[in-house]
């Protein structure tokens, strides 16, 4: 073979070659990885993956899915429902779990855009299809509340407790709900009413926290301390025995049982009502360090409200450019809270 066929070869091999390599699809599980980033969580890396997977065109409903959380984690409430209306639509004709999941969070969606009416059609049309969902009961009775609608919410609540008859901590969710909705007297019924039903079925636990929550606190602290006794020695325990101490006006007791359990059980739930309750006391600086073990620890669940805690010890301080600071940064990873948004409106004054 001379030169000239040498290199032609050569040049032939090569383009073959490169169209092979175009032609090559990625084949990288963009919404597994999203997802997996959803957990941390990292909802910046978490869009930017469905946003690949959509380019892809794979698991377009998971990944539209994906996109809606992470929207609605910005506070993007409109931008969520048009992804999870994707999702809804890039799915099959035929109904599933999936397609019910992301309704429920297209009534999240409305419902913090204070459209009440439109959430509440989303779990009718659940509700249509799945008339057992007791979960679809609650969503719905929570909006009649904010529509102010409390008989049509109680006959769901009813509803949903007749579909799970024994179990009695559905009435504590009721209560929950009630109360935080300007209609606590008829949440008050419901508890009396669960003692009333199942009061030898509850653990003392349970009983601790419906006396807790109607303000029977000397009693519900009783029935927490025998909870402790009897072995029941849970981080959830602890924090509403705290909270008993905190409401009969003993929080230096309360922060003595915070900090033993926190010497043989770190848990950033434990320190972060521990600086709830030096704040309470005024000690500012002890409830900065507490915060900053909470972090150190940072689970999913209380590094929030740790971050929340510390912009008011350092308010309190006085340092008010710090809080500042660090209200910003909150904002742009909690957007959605109005009332940070608010405080963050003061510290700009200041």
């Amino acid at each position: 073979m001379n030169i000239k066929k040498l290199l032609c070869s050569i040049l032939i091999a090569l383009s073959f070659c490169a169209l092979c390599a175009c032609d090559k699809k990625d084949e990288t599980d963009y919404v597994t990885i999203g997802y997996e980033k959803l957990e941390e969580p990292d909802f910046t890396s978490a869009e930017q993956n469905f946003n690949k997977a959509v380019e892809q065109g794979k698991n377009l409903t998971m990944a539209y899915r994906g996109l809606g959380i992470c929207y609605m984690n910005k506070g993007d409430y409109e931008s969520a429902i048009e992804s999870f209306k994707t999702a809804l639509a890039k799915d099959g004709a035929t109904p599933d779990d999936i397609d019910y999941d992301i309704n429920y969070y297209i009534g999240v969606c409305y419902h913090k855009l204070g459209k009440y009416e439109d959430a509440k059609k989303r779990y009718d049309a659940i509700i249509a299809l799945r008339p057992r969902e007791v979960d679809a009961y609650m969503q719905r009775a929570a909006e009649y509340l904010y529509l102010r609608d409390v008989d049509s919410a109680c006959t769901d609540f009813d509803k949903a407790l007749s579909l799970k008859k024994k179990d009695y901590t559905l009435y504590i969710d009721i209560y929950n709900l009630l109360a935080e909705t300007g209609f606590q007297p008829y949440g008050v019924d419901y508890l009396n009413d669960a003692l009333n039903k199942y009061d030898r079925n509850m653990s003392d636990y349970d009983k601790g926290y419906i006396n807790y929550c109607l303000g029977n606190y000397s009693t519900a602290k009783n029935y927490l301390e025998q909870a402790r006794t009897g072995g029941n020695k849970s981080e959830e325990v602890l924090l509403l025995l705290g909270k008993c101490y905190e409401e009969l006006d003993d929080t230096a007791f309360a922060i003595n049982i915070y900090n033993k359990y926190l010497e043989t059980n770190p848990d950033a739930g434990v320190y972060n009502q521990l600086a709830v309750a030096l704040i309470d006391q005024g000690r500012y600086e002890e409830a900065l360090e507490a915060v900053v073990n909470g972090l150190e620890i940072d689970t999913n669940e209380a590094h929030q409200q740790l971050l929340y805690n510390r912009i008011v010890a350092y308010e309190h301080l006085g340092d008010f450019e710090k809080a500042r600071d660090l209200c910003a940064q909150y904002l742009v990873d909690y957007p959605s809270d109005e009332n940070m948004a608010r405080e963050y409106d003061f510290l700009k004054t200041r």
